[in-house]
């Protein structure tokens, strides 16, 4: 919209009148003493304070400024006026005249100006500007950036500041993922053109949150003001440009509902890292600090991401700096100090007490525990994981230690959810619970860091009480480093001695290789042995480690039967499991466990008369049972618990082993990984091996 497309304004003393009164004055008139002359004034109708205003209505500004107020203020003595105002339609007051009127009893000011002052748009700028600077707010403010290559990723900041000084025709829609980017953005944006409305009040569109309503109304029509919302639903109805700004979310569903895209010119803000790097380089002044600052970003993404986030960045400022001179024995050591500066400050400024503090921890704790537990957090509908009543302005800051993964669950960040395991378990310990952490496999290097932080006694009374655990850990570590060695030797020599007997091979005539068809047979047996043994061996000690997924039951068990079923025709396989059942595990170790026991299964009734494999899945509760039941020979009493331990095996081909024995012992070693169990059932007639499973409840 053109300045020339704007409302039109009324002139003269109407005009003025028609402003005041949707500014809630009481406008009133009186004959002047000239002749012919009318008086017009002005006064308040709220506020204990009511100036009563003479005004007079120049089309344009008098040239001799001080003859004109110096009678101007003649009118007000003689009206008995407190305040006296030359109001000037076109253009504004001569260079180098600014009036205050705060404090002048008779000044001269424009329309515009007096619009702005009226309609409380120009007190609301001053306001926050005041505030602003009070919180050093414009000093802590870290550049955006408008998501566009085009142009060049310009600053955000200074595109918001073009586009309202252009005179636009039509809505912008800033969208940020984060609503805090939003805010800083635009915060930064109404300081700097509002200290430029200070310096050239006539001259300067300003932003507003005032709604569209009496002398406000007048402002966004006249274009001397450009409203700011984030009221999605309004903009088709809008007659006039405005700044709305909105989280990517809310578009998406928008877009969704409408059918449409937004009217208006849609822009993203984003964030560069360099960009945040930089601007704590500048602030942190000394380079020792630049350079552990930056390499603990690099060491850590997590604290890379709460150093990002804007709601983070004036603490996280003082974090560091007061963690300036913190001795520390590396990286992770240090990051533990500035991420817990950084809660505590939080904690300080939110709650009176350290009893309140705690009482709302307790919950994120929870959470924290169930993160690591599920590997997210189910959030219930219509729950906040931190409300607005409790934590107040931090809110939005609470809020970014949390995101959502691409399937839309909820995440704590790493670092917030180890300082919140240990905050918990530092009153545990103390409590006399001294293992309680070593009855979790709790991420050990920050838990601990934190822990040691918060409190001194309940680490060491941790460390008193895992020396044992810590020396049995030492020795699985060298018995794992030992047993992959032996893989890969096992491995290594295999390949050589199959390609020296088909070298052998190849040089016999068809002769010879007939009369040695027994040995090389023995040997491609033995051979066979060995390499499932060094395949098994790595296999054992490489637990798979990837998050747990929901998985259909019915479809893996297929694909696991699958190989056996064409390698043992002749025995009958009977599956009955519910294309329904949805189970809690990973793929990998999902597959090897039913690979393991129904390679245990097929190959013990090969020899039965009748052979045959049952595969059955029962619900039970929040669980589901899997049986794979088979009629051959059976297991022993004695041997029934032996044969999950490695290298232990019943199975024999005169007086040697026909397994590797690990098949058993890696399916209940997976399975404990993923939260299962493995074991035999006694009661059942036949060999039953069974494995139980979480079933997969959806994070909504």
């Amino acid at each position: 919209m053109n300045d020339d497309e704007h409302t039109p304004m009324v002139t003269g003393e109407n005009a003025v009148a028609r402003l005041f009164e949707a500014a809630d004055y009481e406008v009133s008139q009186a004959a002047g003493r000239e002749p012919g002359s009318v008086d017009w004034f002005a006064t308040p109708q709220e506020g204990l304070v009511r100036p009563r205003t003479y005004y007079r209505v120049w089309t344009r500004c008098p040239e001799r400024i001080d003859v004109v107020l110096a009678e101007l203020d003649d009118k007000r003595r003689a009206t008995a006026a407190d305040r006296a105002l030359g109001i000037v339609m076109e253009g504004s007051p001569p260079p180098g005249y600014t009036a205050d009127l705060r404090t002048d009893v008779c000044a001269a000011i424009s329309y515009r100006r007096l619009v702005l002052e009226v309609s409380g748009i120009a007190d609301g700028i001053r306001e926050r500007m005041k505030a602003s600077e009070a919180k050093g707010e414009p000093g802590r403010y870290w550049p955006r950036r408008i998501d566009d290559r085009e142009m060049g990723y310009p600053d955000a900041v200074a595109w918001i500041k073009e586009w309202v000084s252009g005179g636009p025709t039509s809505a912008a829609i800033v969208i940020a993922d984060d609503l805090a980017d939003c805010f800083a953005v635009l915060g930064q944006a109404i300081h700097e053109i509002g200290a430029r409305f200070l310096r050239e009040p006539d001259d300067t569109v300003l932003l507003a949150w005032h709604r569209p309503a009496g002398a406000a109304r007048l402002a966004y029509e006249h274009g001397f003001a450009i409203r700011v919302h984030k009221n999605i639903d309004a903009l088709r109805s809008e007659r006039r440009p405005s700044l709305v700004f909105l989280e990517r979310s809310e578009v998406v569903d928008y877009e969704k509902r409408a059918r449409g895209s937004l009217p208006g010119q849609c822009v993203k803000i984003c964030a560069r890292s360099r960009d945040v790097e930089r601007w704590f380089s500048d602030r942190l002044a000394s380079p020792p600090l630049v350079t552990r600052f930056l390499a603990a970003r690099e060491r850590e993404p997590e604290f890379e991401e709460l150093t990002d986030a804007p709601a983070n960045v004036p603490r996280m400022l003082d974090s560091v700096l007061a963690c300036r001179d913190v001795p520390s024995s590396g990286p992770a050591q240090w990051i533990a100090y500035v991420v817990h500066d950084y809660i505590i400050r939080i904690l300080r400024e939110v709650f009176q007490n350290e009893a309140a503090s705690l009482a709302e921890l307790v919950p994120l704790e929870d959470a924290a525990l169930t993160q690591f537990s599920l590997g997210w957090i189910a959030v219930e509908p219509g729950r906040q994981l931190a409300s607005e009543r409790t934590w107040g302005d931090l809110q939005e800051q609470v809020f970014t230690w949390y995101k959502r993964d691409s399937q839309g669950r909820v995440k704590m960040n790493a670092l917030i959810r180890d300082y919140l395991i240990a905050h918990r378990l530092a009153r545990e310990i103390l409590a006399g619970n001294v293992s309680s952490l070593s009855r979790h496999q709790f991420p050990r290097e920050y838990v601990f860091l934190f822990l040691s932080i918060l409190s001194p006694e309940a680490a060491a009374r941790f460390v008193e009480g895992r020396g044992v655990e810590i020396r049995a850990e030492i020795e699985a570590e060298v018995e794992r480093r030992l047993q992959l060695t032996l893989a890969h030797q096992l491995k290594r020599s295999v390949g050589a001695i199959l390609m020296n007997v088909q070298h052998i091979r190849d040089n016999l005539a068809a002769a010879e290789v007939t009369q040695f068809q027994y040995e090389f047979s023995r040997i491609d047996e033995e051979l066979a042995f060995q390499s499932a043994l060094a395949e098994q061996t790595g296999q054992w000690q490489e637990v798979p480690n990837d998050p747990p997924e929901a998985l259909a039951l019915h479809e893996l068990v297929d694909d696991a039967a699958a190989p056996l079923r064409r390698k043992y025709p002749d025995v009958l396989c009977e599956i009955d499991v519910s294309v329904s059942l949805l189970v809690r595990a990973s793929r990998v170790g999902l597959r090897e466990i039913l690979h393991c026991l129904m390679e245990n299964a097929y190959p013990a009734v090969a020899s039965t008369p009748a052979p045959r494999v049952w595969i059955r899945a029962t619900p039970e509760g929040d669980t589901v049972r899997l049986d794979i039941v088979d009629n051959g020979p059976g297991i022993r009493a004695e041997d029934r618990e032996r044969i999950f331990e490695p290298y232990v095996t019943t199975k024999k081909g005169g007086d040697q082993p026909l397994g590797t024995g690990l098949g058993l012992a890696i399916a209940r070693r997976y399975a404990v990984r993923l939260g299962a169990y493995v074991g035999l059932d006694p009661e059942r007639e036949g060999t039953c091996f069974f494995a139980r499973f979480v079933t997969w409840r959806d994070a909504s």
